[in-house]
């Protein structure tokens, strides 16, 4: 297919505004009458509260209004999936960063000062920062009434346990595939807590206006959740709840859910009338809104001699924190796609989402892919070695295809796209040339890792296009997907530039998202926007041709089915020169005596994946993946031997993503990726105490890759093997870069030093370690 726009570099609308400072930020915004709340957070992980004194911080000067969470449970407990958060702590406290009290002033300053002023005694209760703790006998409940929390149809917490949510997958048999294996491999690996760190926090100005519409923004990607969630809790319709998203200073996952939008508005409605405005601190960015990850991951691997897999089990120890709602899907997310990019006609998987003492796990860029294939790739790799088979041939006679069928169920066709082929763009550009020798100073290994990432989202999920053609012929299209830095208003741009063929600069595209007027969309996830965005796009398209078609055939007085459409004129298909210019006809045709026929040349449309669903309660398998995107992934790496520090020097990614949209954009993509999980593999970890304090909730000690730790070198390829539902066959691209760095960067240590590591981060001091207690010096 032939293809004018798509495919080809455009400069980003956005870009001027966010290069001159003027893109408009939940900072910067100011309204009439703000107050400012601040917000008072436990000495302690897990505690029954016995007493909040505020009376001297009521005193203070410029308070309006100081409040707690007493009671609060009753009524306004939320949840999208399980309804167990609250706005503020209500008899305990269950976590570090919780609400515990909040003080409302005329100015910050003044909220933090009175906050001091605030006495809060508790009783102190175990506290459990692991799933697996958290989990034995005889532990101490988190939630003692879980059982009696809203959740949604088979999930849901256990009652009497800390279990919040048991997930398991049955596929074929796995104790007959195990008891048919010739090898079995097994090993623990752990995915430590992370941050999602974006450089702007979390924030939310909330609005009781005196005629009862509640007003809110919002740094967040879920507007349509918090309207229909705030609506719910405050009995209002939601017709009566605003949300406005501005510029989001970066996402990564954790503002994909409903964070701390609830508490603000508890705040607020305690002063109606007054905006009042909270944006958290860094460290309250890190103890007090979402982290990610925190798995623990048992896996076990059957195989024949000849290499073919025949059963996976995998067990998800996921430490989910003292709220499940946000978490829960992610858990799932990494059971069923533990396989990674390999069939196994027998399956065994289950996850245990576990409430813990620490601040709720939400979505981080792969959403439970990246936590799972790290286990999988690891133990693909042992599996080979085990065998004694080449790692590629391994991998090669197990990849998913063209009539393999997932752990879900799902069959696969080539519309699916081609692992293979991006597996040997990478072994070309990696691993057809001979690896450096040891020196003095360092060893030197290549690693590889295959990786595949289904969406994850909702059957309901849909995104929306709303498009109006102005008199001009140029084009406004509005959506409901939020931009965090991905580039989804390019792709905009450019599908429907393809599309009614003409030139992107004659489209611009909405600037923020506002619930009143911007067309509904469940959230900006799961790498779905430029298959489910484009797609809607490009049906409004359609739909806006069809209508100027429409109008054209009383004007060229012939049927609908003969006209043609260049961008520029509808036309008579077998006599071009009968024509009617699109000018004319978006507003109507006027004929000379002033009379109009036809409508007003403007569309909505929406898309969902086909047939997504839930999945069978009985086997754990359903329509949840749809659409896939495959990818290979390798790194070559270098340890020095006097400090174990570890330094990519290339990296080489290699993704199906069915049609290239924007080539800079998904570069960028790539390389950011790769950047942020090299951070996961080698340096990045939230660390918490035995008392469930988190250490190093700032930048200058939460160490997270700068530009000094990118491989030295990236290669970045793609291959093209068009899909059927995004727009010109495009897939999914924005969280896959962040699966394979991990594994990929593990495998070459192991290639390097012999050394194999079953978690990450693998710092210069563990690595150090491991060198020395391998023998004098670390040598092999």
């Amino acid at each position: 297919m032939s293809l004018k726009y798509v495919g080809k570099n455009i400069t980003r609308p956005d870009a001027v505004q966010k290069a001159t400072g003027k893109a408009r930020f939940l900072a910067d915004i100011k309204l009439p009458g703000m107050l400012y709340a601040a917000i008072l957070r436990p000495g302690h992980a897990h505690a029954r509260i016995v007493s909040i004194d505020t009376s001297e911080a009521e005193k203070c000067e410029g308070v309006v209004k100081v409040i707690t969470g007493k009671g609060c449970s009753q009524k306004y407990r939320y949840g999208d999936n399980i309804r167990d958060f609250v706005p503020m702590a209500d008899e305990k406290v269950r976590y570090i960063g919780e609400p515990l009290a909040a003080v409302i002033a005329k100015n910050p300053h003044q909220a933090k000062e009175a906050l001091k002023k605030i006495t809060v005694q508790v009783h102190p209760l175990p506290v459990y920062t692991q799933a697996t703790d958290a989990l034995a006998d005889g532990a101490t409940l988190i939630h003692e009434a879980s059982g009696d929390y809203w959740h949604l149809p088979g999930v849901g917490p256990k009652p009497g346990t800390n279990i919040a949510t048991h997930y398991r997958l049955k596929k074929g048999d796995a104790a007959k595939g195990f008891a048919e294996s010739d090898v079995v491999v097994e090993a623990e690996f752990k995915y430590p807590f992370g941050s999602c760190a974006a450089i702007e926090p979390h924030g939310s100005i909330v609005w009781f206006h005196e005629d009862g519409m509640i007003e809110i923004w919002s740094s967040s990607i879920c507007p349509f959740i918090i309207r229909e969630e705030v609506a719910r809790v405050y009995d209002r319709p939601e017709s009566d709840v605003r949300v406005h998203i501005p510029e989001v200073g970066g996402c990564f996952g954790y503002k994909s859910d409903i964070t701390v939008e609830q508490t603000v508005a508890y705040i607020a409605s305690f002063v109606p009338g007054h905006p009042v405005k909270w944006v958290a601190t860094r460290k309250e960015d890190f103890t007090s809104t979402l982290l990610g990850h925190g798995m623990v991951i048992r896996m076990k691997i059957g195989a024949k001699k000849d290499g073919k897999l025949m059963a996976l089990a995998t067990t998800v120890y996921h430490s989910t924190g003292a709220y499940a709602d946000t978490g829960l899907h992610v858990s799932i997310a990494a059971a069923h796609n533990s396989t990674g990019a390999y069939e196994y006609p027998n399956c065994d998987l289950e996850t245990f989402l576990t409430y813990t003492n620490t601040p709720p796990i939400g979505a981080w860029r792969g959403y439970g892919h990246p936590e799972a294939q790290f286990a999988q790739e690891r133990l693909i790799e042992i599996l080979a070695r085990k065998l004694g088979m080449d790692r590629f041939a391994l991998r090669e006679k197990n990849y998913l295809g063209p009539g393999k069928i997932t752990s879900l169920g799902e069959h696969l066709w080539e519309t699916n796209g081609s692992i293979q082929k991006c597996v040997d763009v990478v072994k070309r550009t990696v691993f057809d040339k001979p690896r450096p020798p040891e020196d003095p100073e360092y060893y030197y290994g290549r690693g590889f890792a295959a990786i595949m990432k289904s969406p994850k989202g909702a059957p309901f999920s849909s995104k929306g296009a709303y498009l109006k053609f102005n008199a001009d012929g140029s084009v406004v299209i509005n959506c409901g997907g939020a931009e965090v830095g991905q580039g989804l208003r390019n792709v905009v741009r450019l599908v429907a530039a393809e599309t009614l063929k003409m030139p992107p600069e004659r489209i611009h595209v909405y600037t923020e998202i506002d619930t009143q007027f911007s067309p509904w969309e469940w959230q900006t996830i799961g790498s779905m926007f430029t298959k489910q965005g484009g797609r809607a796009v490009w049906r409004a398209c359609l739909k806006a041709i069809a209508q100027m078609k429409q109008t054209a055939s009383q004007v060229l007085r012939c049927d609908v089915d003969l006209l043609d459409y260049d961008g520029e004129y509808v036309f008579l298909a077998s006599d071009p020169s009968v024509k009617v210019e699109v000018t004319k006809l978006v507003r109507g045709y006027m004929y000379e005596n002033g009379m109009v026929v036809g409508e007003v040349v403007q569309a909505c449309a929406d898309a969902r994946l086909p047939r997504y669903s839930g999945f069978d309660p009985a086997t754990g398998q359903g329509s949840m993946g749809v659409s896939y995107t495959f990818g290979a992934q390798a790194a070559e790496i270098r340890i020095e031997k006097k400090t174990g520090k570890i330094i990519v020097d290339h990296f080489a990614s290699c993704f199906d993503v069915g049609r290239v949209i924007q080539p800079q954009q998904i570069r960028g993509q790539v390389t950011g990726g790769v950047v942020m999980t090299v951070g996961a593999a080698l340096c990045e970890e939230v660390r918490f105490d035995q008392d469930g304090k988190c250490v190093n909730p700032l930048f200058r000690k939460y160490r997270f890759p700068t530009i000094k730790d990118a491989p030295k070198k990236q290669t970045v390829d793609f291959v093209e093997t068009p899909g059927v539902i995004g727009p010109y066959g495009a897939r999914g691209i924005g969280e896959h870069p962040v699966i394979g760095p991990p594994p990929a960067i593990l495998n070459a240590i192991h290639d390097a030093t012999g050394i194999d590591f079953f978690e990450i981060p693998v710092t210069p001091e563990k690595m150090k370690k491991a060198l020395d207690e391998k023998g004098s010096g670390g040598e092999k």
